[in-house]
């Protein structure tokens, strides 16, 4: 059997679907041991904090592989060059699998040293050891997936991601479990050694899944031999040039989550905090508000996934204003899901805590502080993916660092006289000028105007109507005194239902942008109904 490609939007779709379980999983299971009263925040720094190392490793040795492979491979699907494409392929499988063993090795046998040297945390060390293998297995996967994703089929890739995050969810708690008595960082070790189980079996299933369709590959790549050999020197430069600045996007990102590490726990220390207490009060930041925060990023990557392949290969066709009216499709959806998403979260940051963490509910007014990271974020990550699928392939990264300068400057001086409230409030910073900056320069590169009027005023309307809900929501409890639990999933209900009402009436999207959302044409109907209906009321 071939591998079967997807559209564009049904690509968005099926990765969207596979978000949405991977982090309705990664909920559970993050909020289960959050309510471990011998894990609690404290675990969670401890997990958080070795996290952080590894996504920062695990950026440089393979962030930027996917979309790498994806974009390069499309090139060449574009033009009929299948077996230029499989050349990539099975090129960049050797060359980074090599780089990724050797990043392993150095987190294995470096983690004593960064945890009591660099993060001032030496607990923090097994949680790294844990950790060290899955670089190997997520580099291997990272290549498979690439290809995929280049060749338009997304329905493996998320079928992989599906399945390495339930195996991360059931491990992690079964560790935990087994763990329990043991310290805090012990069990955040059990729990972090989930993650390297769950990426072997990943890579497994994309491996099995590519060796079914081999003999169909190798059909194709003989049909296509008409192209010219690319040299595998060749390629190994190709692709080092576009994944170190891929990946340098993605490293910047992973240093911002380090730098809150190691700016924290010491600036904590000094405002007065005994180690335990520093790593409780960051614990609410790493194990609560990021887990929050990072639903509509899930949602929202979809389109910043699908969009470098597509815009590539658009580009290399010659279909500039395609690719054009995708990018501000995205944006517009992308400010659609963002803007409510933030401002649910701030009003109704303490009932969430009390609902999904009763037995660990401090913290909601850090994530009332750092909620307003995700409209930058969310827009960012279509940005980005916008910027390097027109070949700019810099420019996010650059944008990225100007911001992680600035948090820097600003933890190091403010934590220690502030406390917690600086590192979730220099995160919105630092997320807010590395989006302004991709904005202003993607509009610039594209000699396009944005849509403005679609992409904020709209959605910002819609929004407040869905505030103005929510507030009427709670004078309304305050008569009927529901429980916590009732009256903020009603909130939320209410709160979608206005929002979707608000955002098809003022005409946020066209009909033909309706469309071409996931079932478009049943939204269509419906909202066509709808608006009938109101003129006749």
């Amino acid at each position: 059997m071939a591998i079967k490609k997807q559209s564009f939007m049904n690509g968005v779709l099926v990765i969207m679907f596979s978000q949405i379980l991977i982090k309705v999983f990664g909920f559970i299971y993050r909020i289960i041991l959050t309510n471990f009263p011998q894990f609690a925040d404290e675990g969670n720094s401890y997990y958080g904090s070795g996290y952080q190392v590894y996504t920062l490793i695990l950026a440089i040795a393979t962030m930027g592989i996917p979309n790498t492979i994806s974009k390069l491979v499309s090139e060449k699907m574009a033009i009929g060059d299948k077996r230029g494409a499989h050349r990539i392929f099975r090129t960049a499988m050797y060359l980074f699998t090599l780089i990724a063993i050797g990043f392993s090795l150095l987190l294995f046998f470096g983690s004593g040293f960064i945890a009591t040297s660099i993060l001032s945390n030496p607990g923090v060390k097994y949680t790294l050891m844990a950790l060290a293998p899955a670089i190997i297995f997520v580099a291997m996967s990272a290549v498979l997936r690439g290809y995929f994703v280049g060749m338009q089929n997304m329905m493996e890739y998320s079928k992989a991601q599906i399945l390495e995050q339930i195996v991360n969810s059931i491990f992690s708690i079964i560790f935990v479990v087994m763990l329990l008595g043991k310290t805090p960082e012990i069990m955040a070790a059990g729990s972090t050694l989930a993650t390297t189980v769950a990426a072997s079996t990943a890579f497994l299933y994309l491996l099995i899944y590519y060796n079914k369709n081999k003999k169909d590959i190798w059909e194709e790549v003989r049909k296509s031999e008409k192209f010219a050999v690319t040299p595998r020197g060749k390629i190994v430069k190709k692709l080092i040039s576009y994944v170190i600045p891929i990946s340098f996007g993605s490293v910047v990102v992973a240093l911002s989550g380090v730098i809150d590490v190691i700016t924290a726990m010491d600036g904590l220390q000094q405002y007065g905090y005994t180690l335990q207490q520093a790593n409780e009060k960051f614990g609410i930041l790493l194990g609560k508000v990021d887990i929050l925060n990072a639903v509509p990023l899930s949602i929202n990557v979809a389109f910043s996934v699908a969009l470098v392949p597509f815009v590539s290969s658009a580009i290399a066709k010659g279909k500039r204003q395609e690719a054009i009216n995708k990018i501000n499709f995205s944006l517009k959806v992308s400010s659609i899901i963002a803007l409510p998403c933030a401002a649910g979260l701030f009003m109704l940051a303490q009932p969430i805590f009390e609902l999904i963490f009763p037995n660990a509910s401090a913290g909601a007014p850090l994530l009332q502080i750092q909620c307003w990271m995700i409209i930058f974020a969310v827009l960012a990550q279509t940005l980005y993916g916008s910027l390097q699928g027109i070949g700019k392939l810099y420019v996010p990264g650059t944008c990225l660092v100007i911001g992680a300068i600035v948090k820097y400057i600003l933890n190091v001086t403010l934590i220690p006289i502030y406390g917690e409230v600086i590192p979730a409030l220099t995160t919105v910073i630092y997320n807010g000028i590395a989006c302004t900056l991709a904005f202003i320069l993607l509009f610039r590169f594209l000699k396009e105007k944005p849509d403005l009027k679609g992409i904020f005023i709209k959605p910002i309307i819609s929004t407040i109507c869905m505030c103005l809900s929510i507030v009427l929501m709670t004078k309304l409890n305050e008569f009927i005194g529901l429980s916590n639990a009732i009256y903020t999933i009603l909130s939320i209900i209410v709160a979608v239902i206005v929002y979707a009402i608000v955002t098809f009436s003022i005409g946020t999207l066209s009909d033909s942008e309706i469309k071409q959302l996931p079932y478009g044409e049943k939204v269509y109907k419906i909202v066509k109904k709808f608006k009938k209906n109101m003129v006749k009321a």
